[in-house]
């Protein structure tokens, strides 16, 4: 130790943690060593522990389960003595010399001790270098990777399965409208599903609201409701007693008109006014809007939604999201109200802009406002982002053209 940490400039304490890390793995090395001799001699502490691995869990206040961790260790990447005296080399001695050389954390020998067992001879070579330069996770990964490889090269098609397992799907509803789902995807399905989710999820980039705040499942999960919003909006979506697929809101008039309250979906789930104001935008969203005494006061029709020449002329004019400093391209958008369409905002493309789902939220649910200049978008930031709320553009997109 060269002083409290507080004292050392950037390089020392960075320099400080590296020396750290390499020192708790020569330490590790040292245990294992030890606990590999004890093991050997056969010593008893004398203390009324009835094995040394009990004295050992009692003296250090060491987890049991990490303990046999440990001892797994010793017996795959460790030398050991016949009873003879005779030294016999590590069982897995790739491991061994990487370990020895100080590259390998206690961390690191987990993963190893798991896999190497379970794989070809040659493999072991292969993850042990892998993890002389590489975090476990990634050792980990590799090793299932290679795994995988093993068990489809040892397939015969004639004795593989027609299919993949089925295609499973599990669904439950949790309160505010919100679905929490799970399931397993076949192999060909997963993989089409990576290749469509895994653009969508990729950060936004930096804007006037900052960098993307979102993390990675938040980003998976818009990127999923942004497939959905699209299959919505696909002509071979299968109808159900002659209607497209859809959605209806049931909400009384003061609750529309204020904003303020709760509807009702189908299902009975119910939601919040300003969710209602937003999904009416651009889903297939049917409105049934009720009286003081519940009667119906107007059933909607969902031919306020965005038809394909619209849709079609909007890509044209806003070619993809329209938030500032957004690069989602049109297909990803919903095509959003500018004034309300539950404020009696017409359908139409001077009230209408293409929004991706994350800033479509942030429109409904935030101080940004838009307002339609010569046919085209501009927004207007909050006091807090800009204090005298200077309209702005999304360049990028027209700029790209």
């Amino acid at each position: 130790m060269t002083g409290p940490a507080a004292f050392l400039d950037d390089s020392a304490l960075m320099a400080e943690m590296v020396e750290i890390e390499r020192a708790d793995r020569s330490l590790h090395l040292r245990r294992l060593e030890c606990l590999a001799e004890a093991v050997r001699r056969g010593l008893d502490s004398g203390t009324g522990d009835k094995t040394l691995f009990q004295w050992y869990c009692h003296a250090t206040r060491v987890d049991q389960a990490q303990v046999r961790r440990w001892m797994t260790q010793i017996g795959l990447f460790r030398p050991s003595l016949t009873p003879t005296g005779a030294s016999v080399a590590a069982k897995y001695h790739r491991v061994a010399e990487a370990l020895d050389a100080g590259e390998l954390s206690d961390k690191h020998l987990d993963v190893l001790a798991s896999a190497v067992p379970n794989l070809p001879e040659w493999a072991e070579a292969t993850l042990a270098e892998y993890a002389r330069s590489t975090e476990p996770a990634a050792v980990r990964a590799l090793a299932r990777r290679i795994k995988d490889q093993v068990e489809q090269d040892a397939k015969d098609e004639l004795d593989e399965a027609e299919a993949d397992p089925r295609n499973t799907l599990y669904l439950r509803d949790k309160p505010g409208g919100r679905l929490e789902f799970w399931g397993e995807l076949c192999t060909e399905a997963a993989a089409e599903f990576r290749a469509m989710l895994e653009p969508l999820s990729e950060p936004s980039p930096a804007s006037e609201l900052g960098p993307d705040p979102r993390t990675l499942p938040e980003r998976q999960g818009d990127a999923f409701a942004d497939l959905i919003r699209l299959a919505m909006r696909s002509a071979d979506l299968p109808s159900e007693a002659g209607q497209r697929p859809h959605v209806s809101v049931t909400v009384d008039l003061k609750t529309l008109e204020t904003g303020l309250g709760h509807a009702l979906l189908d299902g009975g789930s119910y939601i919040s006014a300003a969710q209602a104001r937003r999904l009416a935008c651009d889903a297939k969203l049917i409105p049934v809007v009720l009286g003081g005494n519940s009667e119906v006061l107007d059933l909607g029709r969902s031919s306020r939604d965005c038809s394909i020449g619209l849709r079609r002329a909007l890509h044209i004019r806003d070619r993809g999201c329209s938030f500032p400093g957004c690069d989602r391209p049109p297909k990803w958008c919903d095509a959003h109200h500018v004034k309300y369409w539950a404020d009696g905002g017409p359908t139409e493309i001077g009230n209408m802009v293409l929004l991706c789902g994350q800033h479509h939220r942030t429109i409904h649910h935030s101080e940004w406002e838009i307002e339609m200049v010569n046919g085209m978008p501009l927004f207007h930031p909050p006091a807090a982002v800009d204090p005298q709320r200077r309209p702005r553009q999304n360049v990028l997109h027209h700029h790209a053209a």
